[in-house]
């Protein structure tokens, strides 16, 4: 049976804070030990490249998202005076206060802890720029409403800047025993996945989870979704490379698909 909206993100949440401690054995020391530079920035390719082309420098920044902080910090070191970072995982900012603290960033990148579709109030208009990046979207049980989140965090003229998976990522599911990864499913199916192998993206340990929740969205409806809500395509670029983990033998198939893409929207 469906479950409210509520009851998906909040099962998520638990399912993320319980995985936490598993992304950190794969990541936390190499990072703990990179924010110290000044310099350092988490993205590159297309996403850094249209960060750079629309402009981060002296703007009111929020990601939503944003998991351990570690881009949500790059976005200040990037320029941007004001970085918040939103993610309902207590865990996992945790994670990220202590890259922020060891940066010390605290005068500029703040972390909250919400549900995105909870935001406090104070948020409202209050941003120049709203950042979404890699597998976001899937766990949104409604996405007509997470874009009218998304406009109603932005001023006038403020843009949001997207990296995701692409859509057509999710026609495919690879084999765990030989790597290989093929279509299993409808493009136009309307799928929401309960799953409880864990969510351990780095090193593909299956264990024994609490149930988590994601969802399927065509190209169509996330772009609609998003001109529903009042915002403008200005730019779009699809992606052949792997920018998630997920099925990445697909990288070097002779048939790739599209792996992911960069959209930019602007508040009109």
């Amino acid at each position: 049976m469906r479950k409210t909206r509520k009851e998906y993100t909040d099962a998520n949440r638990i399912a993320w804070d319980e995985a936490a401690p598993r992304h950190a054995t794969h990541n936390n020391e190499a990072l703990f030990a990179a924010v110290v530079d000044p310099g350092y920035v988490s993205f590159k390719g297309d996403i850094l490249h249209a960060l750079r082309q629309v402009g981060v420098a002296g703007k009111h920044i929020i990601q939503l998202g944003c998991n351990n902080g570690c881009e949500t910090l790059s976005l200040r070191n990037l320029g941007a005076t004001r970085c918040v970072g939103v993610d309902a995982s207590a865990e996992f900012l945790a994670h990220g206060r202590e890259l922020i603290r060891l940066a010390g960033a605290e005068d500029q990148v703040e972390l909250v802890e919400s549900d995105v579709y909870e935001l406090p109030a104070e948020f409202n208009g209050a941003f120049d720029m709203v950042l979404v990046t890699i597998g976001v979207l899937s766990w949104m049980p409604d996405l007509k409403v997470f874009f009218e989140v998304v406009r109603g965090l932005l001023k006038p003229g403020g843009q949001l800047v997207m990296e995701e998976m692409h859509p057509v990522l999710f026609m495919y599911e690879e084999n765990a025993e030989t790597g290989v990864s093929s279509v299993q499913y409808s493009y136009f199916g309307k799928h929401i996945w309960e799953e409880t192998d864990g969510l351990d993206y780095y090193g593909h340990e299956v264990y024994d989870g609490l149930p988590n929740y994601s969802f399927m969205y065509r190209l169509d409806e996330i772009l609609m979704a998003g001109i529903d809500a009042g915002l403008g395509l200005q730019r779009f670029t699809e992606l052949d490379y792997d920018i998630s983990n997920l099925c990445s033998d697909l990288e070097q198939s002779p048939t790739r698909p599209p792996l992911g893409f960069v959209m930019v929207m602007s508040c009109e």
